[in-house]
């Protein structure tokens, strides 16, 4: 099976003695071109088959309901502040969970430790609770850690 390419028309041509069918393509350069920081790292992370990925995604996504659910009902029952501190603190937790796996996912690839940039999450939250108004340090703090309750019910479930 042979196969002749026009780069200036981008087509494919097969031989008239093969019963080969015409692929469509399908030009994404506009969709490559507009994707730009977390569109790109969303991208690169849902394109991976791998199984350490996957666990991943299930766990932010464990994770992220389980703070949705915990912040509604306490800001339901304890008032808004309250209840929007442990969604941001929930929010820093899987931004922080997130760093500790990219770290981990590098371990024998690319270094031989974990980097300790994410432990700058927790204390940057709490500077931040602590000089915005809006914020309170102890729900946040809590919301934190939500993340640690979301990784229990996933791995005792099996």
């Amino acid at each position: 099976m042979f196969t002749s390419v026009n780069s200036n028309e981008k087509t494919v041509d097969h031989l008239p003695s093969e019963n080969v069918p015409n692929p469509q393509l399908i030009d994404n350069s506009i969709i490559k071109e507009s994707k730009t920081g977390i569109a790109t790292q969303l991208d690169n992370l849902l394109s991976k088959n791998d199984e350490y990925t996957k666990l991943q995604l299930i766990i932010f996504g464990i994770t992220f309901i389980v703070s949705i659910f915990v912040a509604s009902i306490t800001g339901f029952f304890l008032g808004f502040t309250f209840g929007f501190s442990i969604f941001i603190g929930a929010i820093a937790g899987i931004f922080y969970l997130r760093l500790l796996a990219k770290s981990v996912g590098k371990l024998g690839k690319e270094s031989t430790g974990v980097s300790k940039l994410q432990l700058l999450v927790p204390v940057c939250l709490f500077i931040f609770a602590s000089k915005l108004g809006s914020l309170d340090i102890f729900p946040a703090m809590i919301g934190f850690f939500i993340y640690k309750p979301s990784l229990i019910f996933y791995f005792s479930r099996f």
